[in-house]
């Protein structure tokens, strides 16, 4: 298993500390210890939030079972099983599992270093 996985930006990440909090949110919550090894893609997609409208920046993973079996995905699954989510500039802002029924759960970062460049 990695110990860390590499952010769109160069960050380091403990794929360990992100796991152990999903662990502790269970049954709410399943991370795949390997799941970086998956499939993946980024994508670009503008959301509305309380200050407006963003763009945001996406890499998706999927799961192998969504890969071979592409008819049995739930169609609420609008960013593959897992992603990374960073905000219009660019920075991490955590990751979101994928948990059915269209829902995601989203597990916060406080890792992150802030870069000046």
């Amino acid at each position: 298993m990695k110990e860390f996985i590499t952010t769109m930006d160069g960050q380091q990440v403990n794929v360990q500390a992100m796991i152990e909090f999903c662990n502790e949110q269970w049954p709410d919550c399943t991370l795949y210890e390997k799941y970086y090894h998956w499939m993946a893609e980024t994508k670009s997609t503008i959301s509305r939030t309380t200050s407006g409208i963003t763009t945001h920046f996406i890499r998706v993973y999927y799961n192998p079972l969504s890969v071979c079996f592409p008819s049995q995905v739930h169609p609420g699954r609008t960013h593959g099983d897992m992603a990374e989510f960073y905000d219009g500039e660019g920075k991490f802002m955590g990751i979101a599992v994928y948990m059915g029924k269209g829902k995601y759960f989203p597990i916060p970062y406080s890792g992150y270093e802030k870069r000046d460049d």
